[in-house]
């Protein structure tokens, strides 16, 4: 089961395309039910001939960095190309076979990365027909502009438009250069563009003082042979077996002027450090201030002065960060957005993290015949992703007067946690300085500069809960049954899965709802994916179908409702899976 209110979490996986609200519960759904298996054979694409060595991996469970929750299954193909893992558990796997010399090849619909199978509880699927294809191979050098070999670039591939995708499991697409400039990949066919992304390393030092006035930008990322974009870029065909070498990316410069392939630089003073003390400066890039991915840092000097050169045009966050013993200083971040000049007049003030104060206030609370429960709040991340260089919050425990303290507030967005919560309690109102908080997060992006904040528990949740049933009125007893509850479609990209809200035998029970009208809906996970086994599909625009469909509820406070909910076990626009 899936509540809006575990909203902020997210899971990360090694491949962009892929969302966390369904494709996210799909690979994390590994139960203990009746035992599944898989048998099958592995073919050569360009010849139909079976292949014998090739290690095929079965993989589900938890693919954020951790991997802590992975259940991995393996078999190796015989002479006559076949496999068969069996005693498996039900769950969606992500198939990675691996043989020298050749590589996964693209499925004939549209060209899927990443290939997956649905196993239910006792399936035993026959007849699996996995393809391989001849590997390519691509070489070549980067040089500058003068012809000169240039070290450690980071060659990646791009695939074009429509054409096959990169496995992100494979791990070929990208080589950095040796000392002779040299690099060297291995890939699936296809059509690429060949990218220097990642210009050589550039020493973010004071920029030369030329006698003749000029100054040499930095390199700027560059596209085969020697562009700045896609637009004039050459296509790299690489066939099944083939070879390609001899292929040169001369390196541009960035320019001044905004545009593709020019770079700009970043640049102020740290102040607040101790005296003689070197603060660190963190530069966290990403699509919008609120989901900051890349990072890189440099040390400011001595007066405090630092420089980031060769940054793309772009949204970033800059803040900087002191630490030695018990001593922590941090500044306030500053968002910019690169586009059309440099930024080079920055101040960064190094500051103590601060302590922010607040109340707890529980309604519908009744004289408490016992002490009361001891409760402590923190404040979370609201956005994961912009947290480098933070320290975590120390949060407070509540007194009897319902007063708290929490310390090591750095600057940034929060949301208040109360640990515990009162049975069916929920969040009701957040305030800060006596003004409300939009969807409880705190902006104390500026600093906390002596706040209150307040929290307000209503012990008046709601309750929903019922039967999921399947197509033909009768409980739908898979083990991967999810059920969604949200107030608004752009809060389905948010739900995560959470091991304790699951769908068991049938049964769900949606807890501590805070009143409001919703979309209530059951999704037969096993079946929607045998329909849709591939993360090229648009999650996000699928969830929405599936919420636009379902039916309206009004919860009001206290509410026990119970209502059963027919799975949807099939795609829009599609009809219903046979079932196996």
């Amino acid at each position: 089961m899936y509540n809006e209110a575990d909203a902020g979490r997210a899971l990360r996986y090694p491949y962009g395309q892929m969302k966390p609200a369904l494709l996210g519960f799909f690979l994390c759904a590994t139960l203990a039910a009746q035992p599944a298996g898989l048998e099958g054979t592995v073919v050569n694409q360009a010849t139909g001939q079976p292949l014998a060595g090739v290690h095929v991996r079965l993989v589900t469970g938890d693919f954020t960095d951790s991997g802590a929750d992975q259940i991995v299954y393996g078999a190796i193909s015989d002479r006559a190309g076949h496999f068969s893992v069996t005693n498996m558990k039900p769950g969606i796997y992500v198939v990675i076979p691996e043989r020298a010399g050749f590589v996964a090849a693209p499925s004939a619909k549209p060209a899927t990365p990443v290939t997956f199978v649905p196993l239910k509880p006792g399936q035993q699927l026959a007849g699996y027909k996995l393809e391989m294809t001849p590997h390519a191979t691509i070489s070549g050098r980067v040089v500058d502009e003068y012809g000169d070999p240039v070290q450690h670039v980071a060659v990646q591939l791009e695939p074009v438009a429509g054409g096959a995708q990169i496995d992100p499991f494979a791990g070929w697409q990208s080589n950095a250069t040796d000392d002779r400039g040299e690099f060297h990949m291995v890939t699936a066919p296809g059509r690429y563009y060949l990218k220097a992304p990642n210009f050589p390393y550039q020493r973010e030092s004071a920029p030369e003082i030329r006698t003749d006035g000029t100054s040499a930008a930095p390199y700027a990322g560059t596209y085969y042979p020697s562009a700045a974009s896609t637009s004039a870029a050459s296509i790299v065909q690489a066939a099944p077996g083939q070879d390609i070498a001899g292929l040169e990316i001369r390196l541009t410069r960035g320019t001044a002027a905004a545009g593709p392939g020019s770079t700009f630089t970043i640049g102020g003073i740290v102040t607040g450090a101790p005296d003689n003390a070197m603060a660190s400066v963190l530069l966290l890039q990403g699509e919008n201030p609120e989901q900051m991915y890349n990072s890189r840092g440099v040390a400011a000097g001595p007066d405090g002065k630092f420089v980031f050169r060769g940054v793309q045009p772009g949204s970033y966050r800059l803040s900087a960060h002191y630490s030695s013993g018990k001593t922590s200083l941090l500044s306030q971040p500053v968002d910019l957005t690169l586009g059309s000049s440099d930024q080079t007049n920055l101040q960064l003030v190094l500051a103590p993290a601060e302590e922010i104060t607040g109340t707890l206030e529980i309604t519908g609370d009744a004289q408490p015949a016992a002490p009361a429960e001891k409760r402590t709040v923190r404040l979370d991340p609201a956005f994961p992703f912009n947290t480098s260089g933070n320290p975590e919050t120390i949060g407070g425990e509540v007194d009897t007067k319902g007063a708290f303290r929490i310390g090591n507030v750095a600057p940034g967005h929060f949301v208040p946690v109360v640990d515990p919560l009162p049975e069916n309690a929920y969040i009701q109102s957040v305030t800060l300085d006596n003004t409300p908080v939009p969807d409880n997060i705190l902006d104390l992006s500026r600093g906390v500069k002596g706040s209150r904040i307040k929290i307000t528990v209503s012990r008046n949740g709601a309750q929903v809960s019922g039967t999921v049933l399947d197509k033909d009125g009768q409980p739908l007893l898979s083990p991967l049954v999810m059920v969604c509850l949200a107030s608004d479609p752009s809060k389905l990209g948010e739900i995560q899965p959470d091991d304790q809200h699951r769908v068991t035998e049938g049964k769900y029970t949606i807890k501590a709802i805070r009143p409001g009208k919703y979309r209530l809906f059951a999704l037969d996970v096993l079946t929607l994916a045998s329909d849709a086994p591939d993360a090229n599909s648009d999650d996000d625009e699928l969830m929405k179908s599936f919420f636009n469909s379902a039916e309206e509820i009004e919860i009001k406070p206290g509410d026990r409702i119970v209502k059963d909910l027919k799975a949807i076990d099939k795609l829009p626009g599609k009809e219903p899976h046979a079932s196996q």
